[in-house]
């Protein structure tokens, strides 16, 4: 039996007390001052690392749920889609037969 002191510990979308935490320490940053010069930090030195940060955010975008196309590459086709069916649906829209249990 849990005793009534113990937190509930909600994991994942729902873990409360991380978002919080995150949220109070994004907002300390952005009040801090310290964006530009981290956002400089961070800014590419040279074309090269430029061409690469771009092709990283097009693989990145490539696997985003949601975004049909986003940074793909045209040459290489994504995943095919199964087809939708309900289960026990004719192909033709026409209701299946039943199968007869022998006994009932």
């Amino acid at each position: 039996m849990k005793s009534s002191t113990s937190k509930s510990k909600v994991q994942g979308e729902g873990d409360y007390a991380s978002a919080k935490e995150y949220n109070e320490h994004a907002q300390a940053f952005a009040q801090s001052g310290k964006v530009r010069q981290a956002a400089q930090e961070a800014a590419p030195r040279n074309a090269r690392e430029q061409d690469e940060m771009r092709q990283a955010e097009a693989e990145g975008r490539s696997h985003a749920k949601g975004q049909a196309g986003a940074g793909q590459d045209k040459s290489q086709p994504g995943r095919p889609k199964p087809d939708k069916q309900a289960p026990g649906k004719h192909p033709e829209g026409r209701d299946p037969i039943p199968e007869k249990l022998p006994g009932r």
